[in-house]
C-alpha cells in the first residue's frame, strides 16, 4: 500500500533531472512530427483544491499544473477539435502537422469554472462529454456518490458482499494505507454490473457506510444553463449517454436509448447537432461500436491509451488520460505513451 507514495516520491525526483536533459522533449518530437499521428487527450476535472481528489484516483488536476500542461501543449503542438479533425478527414483533408486534441468527459462544473478560463486564454478547443441523466437536478454521478461514501465514513471496514459486490473477499478494510485500495476494488467491481444493479448497490454501500463524520463536498455538475453557456463560448459538446452505464452489459434496445436519448437532449439544450459520443468509462465492443455509427454519430471515443495512427477507426479514437502531474512528469507520461502508442489501423469512413 506504500508503492503508491513511493512512486510519487520517484517521479518527483527522477522525472525534473530527465526532464533538464531535454529527453522527453526529443521523445516527443519524434513522434509527433510524423505527418500520421493525432493525439487525443483525456481530462474529467480541473480543481483549486486537491481534496477534491481523496483517494488520487486520476480524476483531477490542480488549476497550476493544468495551465502549465496546456501552455506545454500550445507551444509544441497544433491544436484542433475532435469534431473538426474528423470533419477533416472524412472529406480527404489532412490534419495540422502534430495534431493534438482536448477532451474532457462527465461534465463537471470547474469544467467552465477553472478549466474554461484557461483553455481560453491559450485559445485552445476543446470537446465535452456529457451524460445527461440527472443534469437538470444536478444528482451526483455513481461513482462520485462512492467516493463520498468512502471519504466521510468512521468505519474500519466495509462487507462487499452485503452490499451485493459477491466478486469480491467479503471484509475490506478501511484503514488509512488500504482505503485507497478498497475504493479502487469497489469502483471497478460496480463497473461489472448492469446500470440497475449498480444504483442498488451504490444505495446500500451509501446506507452501510453512514453516518458521514467527515465532511467533504460533492462534485458539482453542470447544469443545462451551464452546457448552453459552453457551447455558446465555443466548447464542443458530445454525448456521454443518460446514466453512464458499462454499454458492453446493456441490451440492443438500452443501448439505443442510451445513446439517442442523451444526444437528443443535448441537441435539444445548444440548439444544434451533437456529432460525437465517448464511450463511458470507456467499455466498448464491437455491438457498441456499431450501436454509435447506427445512433448517427461521426465518430466515437474508446480511452485506449495511444496515438491514432492514421488512417484510424472513428469509432474506436484512442484517448491519452493527462496525469495531474508537475510538467517534467506530464512530459514523462505523454512521451512514454506516445512513443509505445500504436491505435488501431482502420479507415475513417
Amino acid at each position: 500500500m506504500l508503492w503508491p507514495h513511493a512512486k510519487s516520491v520517484l517521479k518527483a525526483i527522477v522525472s525534473p533531472l530527465l526532464d533538464a536533459t531535454g529527453v522527453y522533449d526529443r521523445r516527443i518530437e519524434e513522434v509527433s512530427v510524423r505527418e500520421d499521428r493525432w493525439t487525443i487527450l483525456m481530462y474529467h476535472r480541473v480543481v483549486l483544491d486537491d481534496r477534491a481528489d481523496p483517494f488520487r484516483l486520476g480524476m483531477c488536476v490542480r488549476r497550476d499544473r493544468f495551465e502549465a500542461q496546456i501552455r506545454y501543449l500550445k507551444s509544441r503542438f497544433n491544436l484542433i477539435g475532435v469534431g473538426e479533425a474528423v470533419r477533416r478527414l472524412t472529406q480527404g483533408r489532412p490534419l495540422p502537422s502534430r495534431a493534438v486534441s482536448v477532451t474532457f468527459d462527465d461534465g463537471y462544473l470547474d469544467n467552465l469554472e477553472v478549466a474554461l478560463p484557461v483553455l481560453e486564454s491559450h485559445q485552445v478547443p476543446w470537446t465535452l462529454f456529457v451524460p445527461t441523466g440527472g443534469l437538470a437536478t444536478g444528482e451526483p454521478l455513481w461513482w462520485d456518490r462512492v467516493i463520498h461514501a468512502f471519504a466521510c465514513t468512521s468505519r474500519s471496514w466495509i462487507d462487499a458482499q452485503a452490499i451485493g459486490l459477491p466478486r469480491l473477499r467479503r471484509r475490506l478494510s478501511l484503514a488509512p494505507w488500504y482505503r485507497r485500495r478498497s475504493v479502487e476494488q469497489v469502483l471497478e467491481a460496480l463497473w461489472s454490473l448492469p446500470m440497475a444493479e449498480i444504483e442498488s448497490a451504490v444505495l446500500r454501500l451509501e446506507r452501510a457506510l453512514a453516518p458521514r463524520v467527515r465532511l467533504m463536498p460533492l462534485a458539482h455538475r453542470l447544469r443545462p444553463a451551464d452546457v448552453r453557456e459552453l457551447h455558446r463560448r465555443g466548447v464542443e459538446i458530445g454525448a456521454h449517454t443518460v446514466k453512464h452505464p458499462n454499454l458492453c452489459l446493456t441490451d440492443r434496445d438500452q443501448l439505443r436509448d442510451e445513446m439517442l436519448d442523451s444526444r437528443r437532449e443535448l441537441e435539444a439544450l445548444c440548439g444544434s447537432p451533437v456529432e460525437g459520443f465517448a464511450y463511458p468509462g470507456g467499455r466498448m465492443n464491437q455491438a457498441v461500436k456499431e450501436a454509435a455509427h447506427e445512433a448517427g454519430f461521426s465518430y466515437a471515443l474508446a480511452t485506449i491509451s495511444a496515438v491514432n495512427h492514421l488512417p484510424c477507426d472513428a469509432y474506436e479514437l484512442c484517448r491519452i488520460g493527462m496525469p495531474d502531474a508537475e510538467l517534467p512528469d506530464f512530459k514523462r507520461a505523454l512521451s512514454a505513451t506516445m512513443v509505445r502508442g500504436d491505435g488501431t489501423l482502420h479507415s475513417i469512413a
